[in-house]
């Protein structure tokens, strides 16, 4: 905590002594309640900070910006890249031409689809391809992914962007840093037609195991239609995990789908669906499958202000291979979250 508010206090100081850019406080804080059926996990309630950050951003030069946010509800553990867990974006980004950019530092993998791009402060739901399981402890999750690195080029032309990256291999891959030599390669292609109302989203990433020829490997395809009042998209995600020795796959495939309705004066509902299946390799292969279902209605009382109240509600269904019963978990969450910029 103590090396937090230092690296906030010296965030702080750049942000006065520049006098440029923006500086937000991005902040969303819960209450939790989820109950189990047919589960041994336990019951729980609690109040918590489900996004907790300071986001800067500002430019050095025209064609030269960069941008810093840090997380006070995340771990200040040190990672691959000696930053703290806590540090999710630390990059700059330099405009070489009209078309493109190359950023270095601590970036967004574009990774995941549509549920991957989403802020964290705006889900209320995640598919175990987000989240895994546990149940397959080789796999890993967009949650795992999501910032990284590296560098990244970005190649914009009408109405598209192509990414390609190169990053470190994941702070959560088993194995001591010392051993994590190889890296994660991305490519992604975003797509916005129709007055940016049609969007796609399309990327492929790899990454070596913890043992040398173990190879993880991820796809994603994703479509957006968002023209008011309707909000609607639709990810198939595809993750996997071959160890080389035995030949065994581990692998989970998530169809998620969220349908919101935009027009009534500051309150929007939303609906959202995963269903998953997830194959656990050996001699004999296992398959698992969840299903979730979630209500969520967000109600904004002011126009000009980044506010809001929200309450969700989730229904996962597990079906666990070799277990009688379907395991029922239903989480209710009811909360705000306020993003101001102090520069303002």
């Amino acid at each position: 905590m103590k090396m937090f508010l230092t690296q906030v206090v010296a965030l702080v100081a750049v942000t006065s002594a520049a006098h440029a850019g923006s500086l937000n406080l991005d902040m969303r804080a819960d209450y939790n309640s989820t109950t189990y059926k047919d589960s041994a996990t336990a019951d729980s309630s609690k109040f918590y900070f489900k996004t907790g950050r300071l986001d800067y951003s500002g430019k050095a030069m025209e064609d030269l910006s960069f941008r810093a946010r840090i997380a006070f509800n995340k771990s200040t553990t040190s990672g691959i890249d000696a930053s703290h867990t806590a540090v999710e974006l630390a990059y700059l980004t330099h405009k070489m031409s009209d078309n493109f950019s190359l950023t270095a530092g601590k970036f967004n993998t574009e990774f995941g689809g549509f549920e991957g791009a989403t802020s964290g402060a705006d889900l209320y739901m995640t598919s175990p391809f987000y989240t895994p399981s546990g149940n397959a402890a080789t796999l890993l999750g967009t949650k795992d992914l999501l910032y990284m690195t590296g560098a990244k080029g970005t190649l914009t032309f009408g109405g598209n962007q192509i990414h390609l990256m190169a990053t470190n291999e994941t702070d959560t891959k088993a194995g001591p840093v010392a051993t994590q030599n190889s890296n994660m390669y991305g490519v992604t292609w975003k797509g916005a037609f129709m007055e940016k109302a049609l969007n796609f989203i399309l990327s492929h990433h790899m990454l070596a195991g913890p043992v040398k020829d173990d190879k993880h490997a991820y796809t994603a395809a994703g479509v957006m239609w968002n023209s008011a009042p309707v909000a609607i998209s639709v990810d198939y995600l595809m993750g996997e995990f071959k160890t080389d020795a035995t030949g065994f796959k581990d692998s989970m495939t998530s169809i998620v789908a969220k349908l919101a309705y935009t027009d009534l004066e500051g309150i929007t509902p939303r609906i959202e669906f995963a269903s998953s299946e997830e194959k656990i390799g050996g001699a004999t292969d296992k398959t698992n499958k969840y299903t979730t279902i979630g209500a969520v209605v967000e109600y904004k009382p002011y126009n000009d202000v980044n506010f809001r109240y929200h309450l969700a509600y989730n229904n996962t269904k597990a079906a666990l291979d070799g277990v009688a019963n379907d395991a029922i978990k239903d989480e209710v969450v009811v909360g705000a979250r306020i993003m101001a910029d102090f520069l303002k």
